[in-house]
């Protein structure tokens, strides 16, 4: 899993020596998302293996551009690498990203995705058991006034632990 890390970092630090661009169109655009990402080491509830645990990475974003609101997350899977080529969870797994009005309390949802792209995913692990995901963007025309944020859950069905959907929340975008 290391491996892939560092292949990667050193493909981006020969990228910008050599003067090759990296991003692709529309990064100007992607700049003004504004994002935090948070983590979670999750055991694999099917399994009895010893190491079956599956490390999260999400990151959630928001941005306030041409009058509307919009938010999506990116997940990076960081899985054990014996169970690439190996079905770890059920075809109903999904990511949810929500828009939020940010209000003192609780913050209700204005609008929401289902992704499927979850499940295909976190079936077809690479080599050092990796993956990642992009959930839909949602686009919100929001009432003047309020600041909203993007909120994402990942909703998964591990295979063989007979327990269903089980939604693991991670932390907001912040506020636009």
């Amino acid at each position: 899993m290391r491996i892939a890390r560092a292949l990667t970092a050193g493909a981006a630090t020969v990228a910008l020596v050599t003067g090759v661009t990296v991003l692709g169109t529309g990064a100007a655009s992607a700049a003004s998302y504004r994002c935090t990402t948070s983590s979670k080491t999750i055991d694999h509830p099917g399994s009895t293996a010893t190491w079956d645990d599956f490390d999260f990475k999400v990151t959630t974003c928001a941005k306030r551009e041409g009058g509307y609101i919009y938010t999506k997350f990116t997940v990076n899977v960081d899985g054990p690498p014996g169970f690439s080529g190996y079905n770890v969870v059920n075809s109903d797994t999904r990511g949810l990203i929500q828009t939020k009005k940010s209000v003192s309390g609780t913050d209700p949802v204005v609008r929401y995705s289902y992704g499927t792209g979850l499940y295909s995913k976190m079936n077809n692990l690479d080599g050092w058991g990796n993956t990642s995901y992009t959930s839909p963007t949602v686009k919100h025309k929001p009432a003047s006034g309020y600041r909203y944020l993007g909120d994402s859950v990942l909703q998964i069905d591990w295979k063989d632990d007979g327990a269903g959907l089980k939604s693991y929340s991670f932390s907001a975008s912040p506020t636009v």
